[in-house]
């Protein structure tokens, strides 16, 4: 009876031959849909890859490995690194987000779970992101809103509140947020001026 192997792509990029070999052997009965490569290959073989984990084995933390964690970061991929050499100065040419899993590799544990672990620590930096994007733009919104009542306000001699009355109910009739009403208003204001 054969083991079900899993179809997820592996990338696996090494700055030594004899350490490629060792973490493909690690994941190889697991996975069958493994990709090694070198670092002039790393870019397009990630292009090429767009749904696949990604997995570093390389001897100390150094300019290529923090170029290498930077493009994972930006496209998106779960990434376990994995570092034969670290002293206590090497920590700062490393990123300073932590969003990938860092082992040494002369652990003997099962790349697997650790793979996994990196995954699930993808995902949760990814939907802290989110939120704090979320929360960024209704700041931003909310000092629209701010802006164009205080303008409001001051043109028409009215109170605050009849001030954010007045665009509430301009938002509920044209179906646009109250911050696209805030926009307009103050883009109508700086086109009078």
């Amino acid at each position: 009876m054969q083991k079900k192997l899993s179809k997820t792509p592996i990338i696996i990029c090494c700055d030594r031959n004899e350490e490629q070999v060792r973490l493909k052997a690690l994941i190889a009965k697991k996975f069958d849909n493994i990709f090694e490569c070198k670092l002039n290959d790393f870019e397009k073989v990630l292009e090429r890859e767009p749904d696949a984990y990604v997995i570093i084995g390389w001897l100390q933390p150094n300019a290529e490995l923090r170029l290498m964690i930077e493009a994972c970061r930006a496209r998106c991929y779960p990434l376990l690194v994995v570092i034969k050499q670290l002293n206590t100065n090497d920590i700062n040419r490393l990123p300073e987000r932590w969003d990938y899993v860092l082992m040494p590799s002369d652990s003997d544990f099962c790349l697997i779970p650790w793979l996994e672990h990196a995954f699930h620590l993808h995902q949760s930096v990814h939907n802290y992101e989110l939120k704090i994007q979320d929360l960024s733009n209704r700041l931003e919104e909310r000092k629209l809103v701010e802006k164009a009542k205080g303008l409001l306000m001051k043109m028409n001699n009215v109170d605050e509140d009849s001030a954010y009355r007045a665009m509430r109910q301009s938002a509920m009739k044209s179906s646009l947020s109250l911050g696209q009403v805030a926009r307009n208003l103050l883009q109508t204001l700086e086109a009078l001026e």
